[in-house]
């Protein structure tokens, strides 16, 4: 019967009548049902049998199919039934307050786990049926009198059972079945003897006697017990709603009257690209070895972390695991390689020799700062149990401000022809890369391990996790965060025109709000000027004369204050001033004649008032002059030329040292420009000898290429002669 019966049956007191034998046959019922006697409850021919003898009685009406979910094994899958058999319980409803206060007090992720399916579990919670019917497990420590069931003995200890056996206990004991049963005694009240019950104990106990069973407590370790007890925290699936989260505090309230555990996160399921479970019979199950042959361990553990929050359920998806992770750890290796090539036999300084931070130029205090603010929010994070936010900050740190900006817009400072390296550059991202993988290491371990021995010759799983250095710079970082904000909107504005990059312009004007305006902002602006290739940034006092500034009105704000004068409100807000948008965008109240309006009642928006490309987000305005002269045409075209050649420098496999002799052939306008700028051209390509309007003899690589609509013949062979390889 299933438990549903089962508890009306109790409630009316009705009869338990069992006709099913332990193997799921009919027994017992020969004399009434003899067609029945000895068939499986799950044999379609036993329901057969049923409706016939039900026809036979005249108590049947009609046989109709129902469709139905139904339990089986998991294993064989053969159908299940629900069978009620006499088992031993705890009586956890006893301390099911207790258990609910103590619930109350773990911090669970997400919260509405531990308050909705735990704690309905909880509030709903029956008496723990302890026993199983199983041959092996851990035996229910039981021993009951073969002449009196009722006489009963609970062994608590290996000392209480040889105190009671009579003797001491063999030195191969062995407290599991069958051996644990040879041990019987006299009975204290008959001349029974006392013999252990056949069942053994719910395995669940087992894994909630973990805190208790690891130290052998209480009987030994009780120092260490303590100091490890309560666990800090636990994880596992939410599939243990019922497991392992239950029987830890069960156990833990019931015998100690404590709580187990302080923090727990909820792992959710995996899913698979469908959002369907996985399941061997569905044959969606992937293979987690195949996967990490395929993609590595790395990028697997960034790719589950990164991508949504653990108790979150995760779409499975290998052909994003590239997309999601892959990137990211070719640009961390990509970094590593940079540093290694440039810092050759450069040895990072002692702590007493190291450059304070403040002496370091303004994008090495910059990157240090930020370093800090991304450690203490990492720390942050993780210590709240927010593994995903964590995993972002770092990635986001790696690929966005240390390779694709602070290395991009430093590179020169690492290598330029016949110049040293920087070795101030050189400390800093050692610095910053040592921080970087000592943070990665617990969600990416195995290169995190390599860079870091790399960098430093040992493990960074014995490094100590990084800490805030107190080289936070807010007026630094908050122009940094400007001019990176002011470079998107000179890119977005250079495309509106497909104006590439490599095209120097003459100026730019910016506006940026009162805020933002300073010394440090005025420091980094030739880094926004080489960002955007402009040759001058000014910065204008107000963007009335690059944009126009125009009121919408917001509807719905204004309708609750101002009912049928609506219209008439969203009039006025269309002819308010720049004065007043602007007040209102920098959080102010405006009052115009009857009106007033707060900042929820008005969107400011920006139109162009000038031929000028201009871009703008919200009090951020970006203007670039689209004029070109001769001469910025000419040095646009010699930055392609250095583009083209230094694809063809990779092509023929030359080291970023190899000196090259070099020809410019074909489009008149491009030989010129190659000769206007020969010298820039001759720095940036390592040329040491360059021939225009011909073609090298005898060149190691020569191809015609485009350049803007112009066909131009390159040709490039060794300075020293020899051809082709490495040198």
């Amino acid at each position: 019967f299933g438990a549903d019966d089962y508890a009306i049956a109790q409630q009316y007191g009705l009869a338990v009548v069992n006709p099913v034998a332990p193997d799921g046959t009919f027994r017992g019922i020969g004399s009434r049902w003899p067609e029945l006697e000895g068939k499986l409850v799950t044999d379609k021919e036993t329901n057969r049998l049923i409706i016939e003898r039900l026809k036979h009685d005249g108590r049947w009406i009609e046989t109709r199919p129902y469709t139905h979910s139904y339990p089986h094994c998991w294993r064989c899958d053969s159908a299940l039934i629900y069978y009620a058999r006499t088992s031993w319980f705890v009586r956890t409803t006893a301390v099911k307050t207790r258990m609910l206060e103590v619930n109350r007090e773990v911090d669970w992720h997400p919260p509405e786990v531990g308050t909705g399916r735990f704690g309905e579990w909880l509030e709903n919670n029956v008496d723990w049926a302890l026993s199983r019917d199983r041959y092996w497990g851990t035996p229910l420590n039981v021993w009951e009198c073969d002449a009196d069931r009722e006489h009963r003995e609970v062994i608590g200890s290996y000392d209480e059972l040889a105190q009671r056996w009579g003797k001491a206990l063999p030195a191969n004991f062995d407290p599991h079945k069958p051996y644990i049963d040879t041990y019987t005694w006299s009975c204290r009240e008959c001349a029974g003897t006392m013999r252990r019950v056949p069942e053994v104990i719910d395995a669940w106990f087992d894994s909630g006697s973990m805190p208790y069973a690891q130290w052998h407590y209480p009987f030994e370790h009780q120092a260490d017990f303590k100091a490890h007890f309560p666990a800090d925290y636990i994880c596992e699936g939410v599939d243990q709603t019922r497991g392992w989260f239950y029987s830890l505090l069960a156990i833990g309230v019931a015998a100690f009257d404590s709580p187990v555990y302080k923090h727990v996160i909820v792992n959710e399921l995996v899913l698979d690209a469908q959002g369907q479970k996985m399941s061997k019979s569905r044959g969606n199950v992937v293979n987690p070895w195949s996967v990490i042959e395929a993609h590595g361990a790395d990028a697997v553990r960034l790719y589950l972390l990164g991508q949504s929050q653990v108790w979150l359920p995760k779409r499975f998806d290998e052909r994003q695991i590239p997309e999601v992770s892959g990137g990211f750890l070719n640009t961390l290796r990509s970094t590593y390689d940079f540093f290694r090539r440039y810092a050759q036999d450069w040895q990072p300084p002692g702590e007493e020799d190291a450059t304070p931070p403040a002496q370091r130029p303004a994008a090495d205090r910059w990157l240090l700062a930020r370093l800090d603010e991304v450690v203490a929010s990492v720390r942050q994070s993780w210590s709240a149990y927010d593994v995903t936010s964590g995993v972002r900050m770092i990635m986001d740190f790696v690929g966005e401000d240390l390779s694709r900006w602070y290395i991009r817009r430093n590179r020169p400072r690492f290598w330029a022809p016949d110049r040293a390296t920087d070795p101030v550059a050189l400390e800093t991202l050692h610095e910053v890369l040592v921080a970087a993988v000592r943070l990665l290491a617990p969600a990416a371990p195995f290169i995190s391990d390599w860079v870091h021995r790399a960098l430093t010759g040992t493990s960074v799983h014995l490094a100590p996790f990084p800490v805030d250095r107190g080289h936070r710079e807010p007026e630094l970082l908050t122009a940094m965060t400007t001019i990176r904000r002011l470079a998107s909107l000179a890119r977005a504005a250079r495309e509106s025109r497909n104006l590439r990059v490599r095209q120097p312009l003459a100026r730019m004007q910016l506006a940026v709000p009162a805020a933002a305006q300073g010394p440090a902002l005025s420091d980094l602006l030739d880094i926004l000027a080489a960002e955007v290739n402009v040759k001058d940034v000014q910065v204008v006092a107000s963007d009335h004369d690059l944009v126009r500034l125009r009121g919408k009105a917001n509807f719905r704000t204004l309708g609750k204050r101002y009912g049928k004068d609506t219209p008439r409100a969203a009039a006025a807000v269309a002819e308010l001033g720049a004065a007043d948008l602007q007040a209102l965008e920098q959080g102010g109240t405006v009052r115009v004649g009857e009106w007033e309006f707060r900042p929820e009642d008005a969107t400011v928006t920006r139109e162009v008032a000038s031929e000028w490309l201009v871009q703008a987000d919200g009090p951020y305005v970006v203007a670039l002059d689209p004029g070109l002269s001769d001469d910025l045409i000419q040095e646009g075209l010699a930055r392609e030329v250095v583009n083209r050649v230094q694809r063809l420098r990779k092509e023929a496999g030359y080291e970023y040292t190899t000196r090259i002799e070099l020809s410019i052939a074909g489009a008149a306008d491009v030989v010129a420009a190659t000769r206007a700028f020969q010298g820039f051209v001759e720095g940036e390509t390592l040329a040491r000898r360059m021939v225009l309007g011909g073609v090298l003899d005898e060149p190691d690589l020569q191809r015609d290429v485009d350049i803007e609509g112009r066909r131009t013949t390159i040709a490039l062979r060794r300075h020293d002669g020899r051809k082709g390889g490495t040198r």
